[in-house]
């Protein structure tokens, strides 16, 4: 308990300070995270290439506007970008892997690699690019850590009290063959203290309303949610506990940031339809 203690101070430490501090600190600790969640999903899935990286590492410096003029640091995510260079760049590297199993010494079934590879750019490097967005997601569109440190904050209310209320009063399992523990009255107990969460918020980050803080915190319970059942799905396929061991006592990147990871588009999508 007491390394887990430290190491979440540690980890909650950092990962604040970086948010606060610049876009450029931010970037550099999540290009961090998404090169350790490529390497996490790939001992998931007992597929290992040094492809994912090269990839995601290009995929993350279109993404952040790395590679346009110095000092032009507004986050563009590649995929959806009305930057066409920037996508179809991104398109050829996709369609240069159909080329590497081509010629692969050791020939396995192309489906399940071309699943694994793809699944992996989806799961582990994509979000990793909208979440750089997301501080962004403003009227003048310039960087502002509070947006994404309240997003963090929400995720752990619905993580901690979802827990708190399951372990409580929980009966009702909420998907048991996936993840035994979770409940219905979790989950209904999390969404509740995150409202009551993001009602606080809206006191201190005063660039959303009320409303719009409420808002957010039901897209990130709800999605959240959901994400946290996926990285169970895909762990209990692994037969593993945890995803790594990055964090002692917590587990690993894809672990930390399950929750985010998939509600990152979800998160994306409504801050711009607010914005």
């Amino acid at each position: 308990m007491l390394q887990r203690a430290f190491s979440g101070i540690i980890f909650v430490a950092i990962l604040i300070g970086a948010t606060l501090y610049s876009s450029i600190s931010f970037y550099l600790l999540f290009f961090f995270f998404m090169i350790v969640a490529i390497f996490e999903f790939q001992k998931l899935s007992n597929y290992k290439t040094s492809f994912f990286y090269i990839l995601g590492t290009i995929t993350f410096l279109l993404s952040t506007g790395s590679l346009k003029v110095l000092g032009s640091y507004f986050p563009i995510n590649a995929l959806f970008s009305n930057d066409l260079k920037n996508t179809s760049f991104i398109y050829v590297l996709l369609f240069f892997t159909f080329l590497i199993l081509l010629f692969k010494k050791k020939q396995n079934n192309p489906f399940t690699d071309l699943g694994i590879i793809f699944l992996t750019y989806l799961y582990a490097v994509i979000p990793f690019t909208i979440i750089l967005a997301i501080p962004f997601c403003n009227d003048t569109n310039t960087y502002e850590g509070t947006t994404f440190l309240g997003c963090i904050i929400l995720i752990w209310s619905t993580d901690t009290f979802a827990y708190l209320t399951g372990k409580a009063i929980g009966k009702h399992k909420l998907y048991e063959k996936i993840s035994p523990n979770k409940t219905i009255e979790g989950s209904v107990g999390g969404l509740i203290f995150t409202l009551i969460t993001a009602t606080i918020l809206s006191k201190y980050f005063t660039q959303y309303s009320l409303t719009e803080w409420l808002g957010l915190s039901i897209v990130i319970s709800i999605f959240g949610g959901l994400g946290d059942l996926v990285e169970s799905m895909f762990k209990r396929a692994a037969n593993i506990k945890d995803s790594g061991n990055l964090i002692p006592g917590h587990g690993g990147v894809l672990d930390r940031f399950d929750s985010l990871l998939f509600a990152s588009p979800f998160i994306y999508f409504y801050l711009q339809l607010i914005s």
